[in-house]
């Protein structure tokens, strides 16, 4: 099994690991716990970053390949606000999308940060977390791969 989306930086080096979830309502229990199981079944390895999106929230670690399986998340983030750009002038509804369309969904808001120039003086409130944690900085310039495409 593979994690869903990774991100390498411009260095060509891993940074992120990201798996989808067409969840809602999750407790931050059962966030935790989903990613101790995906590291104990080998879904995701050691990367920087692992982010877990869901349909309702985003849960990032930062310095990942040294968190503890029973670290909480660094950062919790409503999807609405993290995916705002992208659903502003769409019909999307998060509630009502499918698993492959909130995977989509994810890997292009992914792509757009990529290529994004993000300052503290222009990121929007759903980008700011990116800024704090290293994320932005690490997969600025970088290359997505997804499951499909692997």
């Amino acid at each position: 099994m593979r994690p869903d989306i990774a991100i390498y930086g411009a260095d060509h080096k891993l940074k992120l690991l990201v798996e989808v979830k067409n969840k809602v309502g999750a407790s931050p229990n059962w966030v935790t716990e989903m990613r101790r199981n995906l590291l104990a079944h080998s879904v995701i390895g050691p990367s920087p970053f692992f982010l877990l999106a869901l349909s309702d929230s985003f849960h990032l670690w930062k310095n990942a390949e040294t968190a503890n399986g029973q670290s909480p998340p660094d950062y919790s983030v409503p999807a609405e606000q993290v995916l705002a750009e992208l659903l502003k002038d769409s019909s999307i509804s998060l509630e009502k999308i499918s698993d492959y369309g909130l995977e989509m969904l994810v890997s292009s808001w992914l792509t757009l940060v990529m290529i994004s120039d993000l300052t503290p003086e222009t990121a929007l409130p759903g980008q700011q977390w990116m800024l704090e944690s290293g994320l932005y900085q690490a997969i600025r310039d970088g290359s997505i791969i997804t499951q499909a495409a692997a």
